[in-house]
């Protein structure tokens, strides 16, 4: 057997183990449940934002390095696209949880409230 062959009879054999590591993971941390609350719900969307980053970031990183072969390419498009998503809703749910906590700042006003400058 080669080396490579191994390693994939390895991954075969690993993947359900795995899974169900990852499953106990998430009922222990309570992403199974319905949320409790509303801050609940954006700190679970930060943290699979936080792991999706690092999946997709190892994926640019090795597509990089390996300059993309050309049939890669359309990988990396997509990558790239998920990683701009994971980055935005992450961002979107850190600022709705510190605005949840955080309920007394006052918004700036906007330009249409403000009035006519004179």
């Amino acid at each position: 057997m080669s080396r490579s062959l191994l390693t994939v009879l390895l991954a075969v054999c690993a993947a359900p183990a795995a899974a169900f590591l990852i499953y106990r993971l998430a009922r222990g941390f309570g992403f199974l449940e319905p949320p409790a609350d509303k801050q609940h719900e954006y700190r679970r969307t930060i943290v699979v934002a936080l792991y999706s980053l690092l999946l997709f970031l190892q994926a640019l990183f090795v597509g990089f390095e390996k300059s993309w072969p050309k049939a890669w390419i359309l990988f990396g498009i997509a990558t790239g696209l998920v990683f701009a998503v994971c980055a935005a809703v992450g961002v979107w749910s850190a600022i709705a949880l510190w605005r949840l906590r955080h309920p007394n700042v006052p918004e700036a006003p906007s330009a249409s409230a403000r009035g006519p400058e004179s």
